[in-house]
């Protein structure tokens, strides 16, 4: 059997889903939009709208610009969905913020250790 001539079904990018258009087989979005990402892709098409997402990917010239293109509309739309009020620079003020705690906790750690080798060092 040759597998070539297999028809293969694939769901329609959700690209294609949102505009309510048929997805061609060699849909341009299909690998960076697949249907199965269509939740994630619905909060990206809130956030910049389908039209302006085309033309964000259109302007991407390599397949890797693409793909990291994609990826980021994708984090940003979910991004605005957790939130609404901060999106993309609340999420990174928050890891911020725990990354300073834990420099703190650290800190607080390698103190206890330096005083234990100190007392440890004493009873020598």
């Amino acid at each position: 059997m040759d597998v070539s001539r297999v028809n293969v079904k694939r769901a329609p990018c959700a690209l294609c889903t949102t505009k309510n258009k048929r997805c061609p087989k060699k849909c341009d979005f299909a690998p960076y939009f697949p249907a199965e990402r269509k939740g994630e892709y619905e909060n990206a098409h809130k956030l910049f709208g389908t039209s302006n997402i085309i033309k964000m990917m259109r302007f991407a010239s390599k397949d890797k610009q693409r793909d990291m293109l994609a990826s980021s509309i994708l984090m940003e739309g979910d991004a605005w969905k957790k939130d609404p009020a901060r999106g993309g620079f609340g999420m990174i003020q928050k890891l911020k913020w725990q990354i300073e705690l834990r420099k703190i906790y650290l800190n607080e750690l390698k103190e206890k250790i330096k005083v234990e080798k100190e007392k440890t060092e004493l009873r020598l």
